[in-house]
Parts: C-alpha cells; sequence; structure tokens
C-alpha cells in the first residue's frame, strides 16, 4: 500500500465518523473547484478540523471551471483552479460578485501547491514505456492510433507492443488539468495550436485548426470521463486506453504511467523531485499567475502546474475571512505533517521556498473587516 493510497483510506475512515456537536462559535468555510488537488485539499481540511473543532471546510472537486463558476455566483467563499485567472478576468469575476453583493469585491489567487500531470496507459502485462514527445502528442490527437505504431515501437526496443487500437481518455468537463495538458502540448506541436496561434511559417499554417490550448478544448477523439477519477477509472477499465490525470490519481489507482521525453531529450517521469525542478522555472506575473509549459532543466518532468486558491481580499461575515486567511496559512505551513508536508507525502509537490514566502504574504493580506457597500 502506498503512502498515498494509506492516508486516503485514513481519510475516508474519518469521513464515517460523527462530528462532536458544533460549538456555538462553528464557522464552515465553501470551496469547489479543481480535482487535481481535491486529495491533498480534503485531507488539509480535515487535519485543520481536527485542531479546530470549531472549523468545517467543505470543498466539491467538480473542475476548475465550474469552481470559478460557483465563486462568482456566489455559491461557495473561495475555488481552487489548476489555471492560473488572467487579471481581466479576475476583474470580471469580481465585478459580478459586487454587482450581486452591491459591495466592492476585489480578488486574489495564491499557489498553494505543485503537481504534475501523468500519461497513463492500460495494456495487457503493462509494459514499461517511453513516449517521445510528438509521439504522446500525436495519440492525443488521433493521428497515431495503434499501440504497434512504428514510432511506439522505435520508442521502446524490446517491447512488444500489441496490434491494439489506442483509446483516448480525456476530461468531459471544463478541466484545469485538461488546460495544463493541453497548453503543453500546444508548446511542443503546432498541430495542437488553433490556426491564430500558429507561428508565421509554420507548416501547419495551412491545416486545420487544433484542439488548442484551452480547459474545454476543440477534442479530435477521446472518450470523457468526470474528474481526475473518472478518467483513472476509464483507462482502468478499457484495455488499450491511454490518457492524462493528476499524478497522484495514477498511483492511487495503480495504473501504468510513462516516462516522457522533456525539452532537454531525457524521460522522465512524474516523480515530486522532478515536477519540483520544472516548477522553479516559473516567473509570476502582477495576479500571481503564470506557465510552465515545457521546463527545459534536463531533469525537469514536462507536464507540471500549480493550484492556486481564488479568494476575496474581504468577507460580508469577518469570521469567513479571518477563518479562511487562518486555513490557507495552515496549507502553507512548511512542517512535517502539516501544510506542505502533507503536500509532499500525497504525492504533490511543495512551492519552491520563494514562492511559498509570496504566498504567505498573500494571504496575510486577506481582511476581516467586510467590504463597503457600493453607491
Amino acid at each position: 500500500m502506498t503512502r498515498r493510497l494509506g492516508a486516503l483510506l485514513v481519510l475516508a475512515t474519518f469521513a464515517l465518523l460523527p462530528l462532536s456537536c458544533a460549538p456555538s462559535d462553528a464557522v464552515t468555510i465553501q470551496g469547489a473547484g479543481a480535482s487535481f488537488p481535491a486529495p491533498l485539499s480534503k485531507r488539509w481540511f480535515r487535519e485543520y478540523n481536527l485542531a479546530h473543532p470549531e472549523v468545517r471546510v467543505n470543498y466539491q472537486a467538480i473542475g476548475s471551471g465550474a469552481g470559478v463558476t460557483q465563486l462568482q455566483a456566489g455559491l461557495t467563499d473561495f475555488a481552487e483552479s489548476d489555471e492560473a485567472l488572467s487579471k481581466t478576468k479576475l476583474a470580471e469575476v469580481a465585478k459580478a460578485i459586487g454587482e450581486r453583493d452591491g459591495t466592492a469585491v476585489e480578488l486574489m489567487q495564491v499557489p498553494i501547491t505543485g503537481g504534475a500531470v501523468a500519461l497513463c496507459y492500460n495494456l495487457p502485462g503493462n509494459p514499461e514505456l517511453k513516449l517521445p514527445r510528438l509521439v504522446y502528442a500525436g495519440m492525443a490527437l488521433g493521428d497515431i492510433t495503434h499501440w504497434d505504431d512504428e514510432a511506439l515501437t522505435q520508442a521502446n526496443p524490446g517491447v512488444a507492443l500489441p496490434h491494439l487500437p489506442i483509446t483516448f481518455i480525456r476530461r468531459a468537463e471544463s478541466s484545469g488539468t485538461t488546460f495544463v495538458f493541453t497548453t503543453h502540448l500546444a508548446a511542443i506541436d503546432d498541430r495542437w495550436k488553433l490556426d491564430r496561434d500558429r507561428k508565421p511559417g509554420s507548416p501547419m499554417l495551412k491545416s486545420p485548426d487544433g484542439p488548442g490550448a484551452s480547459k474545454t478544448p476543440q477534442w479530435k477523439v477521446g472518450l470523457g470521463g468526470k474528474g481526475n477519477a473518472g478518467v483513472a477509472a476509464l483507462i482502468g477499465q478499457t484495455p488499450g486506453a491511454f490518457g492524462y490525470l493528476e499524478a497522484g490519481y495514477a498511483e492511487l489507482s495503480g495504473l501504468k504511467v510513462a516516462a516522457l521525453q522533456n525539452k532537454a531529450g531525457a524521460y522522465v517521469m512524474p516523480t515530486s523531485e522532478n515536477a519540483r525542478v520544472g516548477l522553479e522555472e516559473a516567473v509570476f506575473n502582477d495576479v500571481f499567475g503564470t506557465t510552465v509549459p515545457d521546463p527545459k532543466a534536463s531533469s525537469a518532468y514536462p507536464i507540471v502546474t500549480f493550484t492556486w486558491a481564488i479568494v476575496r481580499k474581504r468577507y460580508a461575515d469577518p469570521r469567513t475571512g479571518e477563518t479562511l486567511r487562518a486555513v490557507l496559512s495552515y496549507c502553507l505551513e512548511d512542517a512535517p505533517g502539516q501544510g506542505q508536508g502533507l503536500s509532499q507525502s500525497l504525492g504533490y509537490v511543495k512551492l519552491p521556498q520563494a514562492t511559498l514566502d509570496q504566498a504567505r504574504a498573500a494571504v496575510q493580506t486577506i481582511h476581516p473587516v467586510p467590504p463597503e457597500p457600493t453607491k
């Protein structure tokens, strides 16, 4: 049993226990969004509740896009997303919340953990596989249709690959994991880009649009699964399947994971250390957003991301703001068995130190004083 699986079984056991009578000053925080960090987020919130029984954080893993939609609709207090929102999008969501509530609203996004997107497969005997960059892009496009394609056999000498159709398994809903995956593919292969995004002189300029880099790309092929868990289940149930999901779900599900060729030409696995090397190349913008679509380091895993918590700087109920500030501060604690220590133990990536310091400072700007009403 892996450490991650054991930890999640413990979490499931806790979930079956009756909660003690809530104290009169109990606070409940509602969150929703990315399924990518869900096992970690739920573990964080359970551990915080054990130490602070008066605080309960409910988190629904419904996808990054749906999480932002629920935040905008006033159904949650925070969202989690694997795609950083642009400055324009943050302002748009804040404006919608403010118009509904009649207050001045300011949003911010704070990275809380990092991770890797693994490419998994289901083959007879599940041999160890290496996937070159243009090969896994072509498999997801539907250009490479069988497992014994010459491009795959050349990359895996000595492996008897079957003449079995490749069934691409992808996300069915708006997904930050999908955004990370397709942003990487568009960075390495012009076939993935929409025509407007292709570079001048690209040999693909006269070809049809690719799927594009998006939470909801224009998929050419594939079967859709709901959430990372749904994709993992479909891969496990489908002989010849190939798909993408958060690396921890791959470990939890016992799925076979491919070594991917990175920009430096090395084949690497989605370990926490290899992902951390890639994330250290991140350069943040003025709203704490970034992408690292194709890390350069020789040991970097090529498909990596941060997960962001999207929060208000002021809440109508000061207790909500004060409590959420304390909870996120706990998530950013860098100690064994807490915050970032739990992140690493569950297969995610502890934030690089410089990013962690910035995130902690940002969380402290969540103010317990309610926002001013708009006139």
